[in-house]
Parts: structure tokens; C-alpha cells; sequence
């Protein structure tokens, strides 16, 4: 399946008059920057034959504050529900029900998701066989899966826009408010190791951060620069006092280790790294706006947010066909240390996962081909659908995709429950007839 065309002319010709190209920029900007950071992170070593897997931040605890720069989740969630906010107005206004508008909206996001499953679970099976040491195996599969937790998140975020929705048009920044004040409860409980109450937070946090978008669309947000600074210097000072008088941690992400960090689960401190990049995407919306009406700027954005999910779900795997083709067979400089070499060497290393990537999205990004319409669902069979297809993915990213305990070394019940729930969504129909490959990225 070939890329989208890059004939910026024809693209520009295609695009709507009220496209929100910058929300475009902005959601391919941060799946970029996420990409990056997960493969300047990812330390492998070898050492006397064996191969040791780690992240930087764990390993060289002073570059923690990097994940401010690469954590850009709060901002993602954020476009999602500016785009969220205007494809359920535009359901409304057609009178779809919610489970149509769901099973459409769950099809673009989970789709790319079935050929990463194809892959790595025979896969694990097969290595299970093999002299593999089982470490590796379970190192493997985990970290090529890592990016799943993202979408059950979302796909709860999505299901509940009509909810959102409905409260944001009640009661304004006003949920914004009371989410901010429930983190901050769950926070003091989570740290007072009350069990399971952490988990709340990944719903309040990514969820709020998508209702902070709901602002974006209705174009509520300032825009005058002295405002957008304000915004941001408020974020850096509430993380700057979270993090000195508060005692939260310094990593936006998880470093492992058991290591405290904002991300795993979700803190104030998100909050706060969230003002700071709304006021900087906010500082820079006018000149950006202004930039990408230029065609040849516009093209590839277009081009780069068709791929958007595959890039996302297949970046790890790219990392780990990188590095199994590099240590084990000795082409790769056996390093022990974090020292000047390892650093030289990681533009080579960011370069070649980028070339391996590349040709994963060359092969699978027709599953971001969603054509509509769609046959209408029941709202039980849709709700059902959600709640097995969420379980599923929230057990397999809990347990662990592997262990040499089960049978095959997979949770067949939790994956089995996962295809359950992809299956009523209608994600495991055949795809339809692609739309033009020319055109803007649906939203």
C-alpha cells in the first residue's frame, strides 16, 4: 500500500476551508515526540553475551528532566478532544446514535492495533520454542506493546464524549475544576498506599486533559501572548512547587525500578506540565496557523497524519528489530556505561529504528483505511463491545503479555475477551473500500 500522494496542490485543493490544521500539526507533532523519547530512553547493553534492558532515566537518574520535554501525552489527549468535540457535533447533527458514532470512531482507532497482535502473539509462542532465553522473550513482547495502554485510555475517553460533552456545556471549566481537585485527593490517598484508588487517576487525568480540548474547539482558549505566557509560567511554577515543597517525583514518565514518577499513575504534576504546554501550543498558534496555509507545509502533515496510529503502535517494534539484529550479533559496540560513546552513537541508533519504521508503515498502513459507512449496531451490543475490548487490553497491559507459566505463555482468557470486545466494535470486519488516499486524514 502506497503512502498518500505528496502533490501539495491537490491536497490543499481537497482540504476544507474550516480544517484545523494546526490541531493536524500539533497531534502528529506529539506522536513524533513520543517516538523519539522512547527510543533515546531505551537503554540496551550487552555485557559478556547477555543483553540488559533499561531506560536511561533509571539508569542516568539526572536526565529525568528530559520527560518534561517528551512527555506529550496532556497535549495529545488534548487535540483528541477538540477532534472528539467536532465529530460527535457532526453526529448530532445528522442524528447517528452514539453506538454508530462509537463503532466508527473505535474502527479508526483500533484497526491498526489487529496486524501488531498478529504479529507478536504467534510470535511469542514461536520464541517460547526456541532456545530464547525467556527474560528476552518477555522483555520483547512487553516493550513492542507498550504503546497499547494509550489506547484504552482513549477509547474510554471517546465513549464518554456524550457525557463530557454534556457537562462541559453545563458547567464550563467548572469539571475542569473538580477533576483538577479529585487528582489532587486520589494523589494524597494513592500516597498513602490505599490500594487500587491510583487507578482513578488515569481517567481523571487524560480524560480531563481531553476536556480541556473541548475549549480548543469552541475556541475558547486565549491567544493573546502576554495571556499564554501567563499560562505557561503558571504551569512551571505549579510543577516547580509539586516538585520541591509537594515531594512529587521529577519523571513525567516511568522510569521502572520502582522509582516514583507522574505518569504511572497519573499526578498534579501532569496537570501542571499540561498548562505548560497548552500555553506554549497557544504562544505559537498564530505563526503556525499562518505557516501551514502554505501548501508544501501543509501536504506533509497530511501525509504524516494518515499514518499516525501505525507510526505509533509499530515504533517499539521497529526498536526491537534494531536491536536484535545489532547485540546479539556483535555489529553493535558492547557498552556497560552511559559515557560520551553511547551518546555519539544515538543519532546512528534513532536513525536506524527510523529506517526500520518506515518500512513497517509502508506494509501496514492500510489498516488506517476506514471507510464509512458502517452497519448500525445495537447501543448493548456497542456498550458490550466497550467494556471487553477495555477489560481485555487493561488485563494483558496488567498481567503481562507473557509468562512460561500459562499455556503457550499467553492470557488466551484475557486475549480472548480483547478479540471479543474488537469483534462487536466491528473492528475485525474486512476493510471496506479505502478513501482517497489524497485526502486530509479523516477526523
Amino acid at each position: 500500500m502506497r503512502l498518500p500522494s505528496l502533490d501539495a496542490e491537490r491536497i490543499e485543493a481537497r482540504t476544507p476551508a474550516d480544517r484545523d490544521r494546526y490541531a493536524d500539526l500539533l497531534r502528529l507533532a506529539a506522536i513524533l515526540f513520543v517516538v523519539l523519547g522512547h527510543w533515546l530512553v531505551g537503554v540496551i547493553r550487552t555485557q559478556d553475551g547477555a543483553i540488559q534492558i533499561d531506560r536511561l532515566i533509571a539508569v542516568v537518574p539526572a536526565t529525568q528532566p528530559l520527560t518534561w520535554l517528551f512527555q506529550v501525552m496532556p497535549l495529545f489527549f488534548l487535540i483528541g478532544g477538540a477532534v472528539n468535540a467536532g465529530s460527535w457535533c457532526r453526529a448530532q447533527e445528522n442524528d447517528e446514535p452514539w453506538a454508530v458514532w462509537l463503532r466508527r470512531r473505535s474502527r479508526r482507532l483500533l484497526r491498526p492495533l489487529l496486524p501488531v497482535l498478529a504479529l507478536w502473539l504467534p510470535l511469542t509462542v514461536v520464541l517460547r520454542a526456541t532456545p530464547v532465553p525467556e527474560g528476552w522473550v518477555a522483555a520483547a513482547v512487553d516493550n513492542a506493546l507498550l504503546p497499547v495502554w494509550f489506547l484504552a485510555v482513549y477509547l474510554l475517553a471517546i465513549a464518554l464524549v456524550p457525557v463530557t460533552w454534556a457537562l462541559h456545556r453545563r458547567f464550563g471549566v467548572g469539571v475542569l475544576v473538580v477533576a483538577v481537585l479529585a487528582t489532587g485527593i486520589v494523589d494524597v490517598l494513592h500516597r498513602a498506599e490505599v490500594p487500587v484508588v491510583g487507578f482513578a487517576n488515569y481517567l481523571l487525568v487524560w480524560a480531563g486533559a481531553h476536556q480541556v480540548g473541548y475549549l480548543w474547539y469552541e475556541d475558547r482558549l486565549p491567544r493573546a501572548a502576554r495571556s499564554t505566557v501567563g499560562l505557561a509560567a503558571a504551569g512551571v511554577a505549579a510543577m516547580t512547587l509539586l516538585m520541591t515543597v509537594g515531594g512529587y517525583p521529577v519523571a513525567m514518565v516511568a522510569p521502572g525500578r520502582g522509582i516514583p514518577d507522574n505518569a504511572d499513575p497519573p499526578t498534579l504534576a501532569m496537570w501542571a506540565l499540561l498548562t505548560v504546554q497548552l500555553g506554549v501550543v497557544l504562544l505559537l498558534r498564530r505563526p503556525a496557523e499562518r505557516w501551514l496555509q502554505r501548501p508544501r507545509v501543509w501536504a506533509p502533515v497530511v501525509v504524516g497524519g494518515s499514518v499516525t496510529m501505525t507510526v505509533f503502535l509499530w515504533h517499539m517494534t521497529a526498536l526491537i528489530l534494531v536491536a536484535a539484529a545489532t547485540h546479539p550479533t556483535g555489529l553493535w559496540p558492547e557498552q556497560v556505561t552511559i559515557d560520551a560513546t553511547w551518546w555519539a552513537l544515538r543519532p546512528l541508533w534513532v536513525l536506524l529504528c527510523a529506517v526500520a519504521l518506515t518500512g513497517l508503515v509502508l506494509v501496514f498502513r492500510r489498516f488506517e483505511d476506514v471507510a464509512d459507512p458502517i452497519p448500525r449496531p445495537g447501543r448493548l451490543r456497542a456498550l458490550m463491545g466497550l467494556a471487553a475490548t477495555v477489560t481485555g487490553l487493561g488485563l494483558v497491559l496488567t498481567g503481562g503479555v507473557y509468562e512460561p507459566e500459562r499455556t503457550a505463555g499467553l492470557p488466551l482468557g484475557a486475549i480472548g475477551l480483547l478479540l471479543a470486545g474488537l469483534g462487536a466494535l466491528g473492528v475485525l470486519r474486512p476493510r471496506p473500500d479505502a478513501t482517497d488516499d489524497e485526502a486530509p486524514a479523516s477526523t
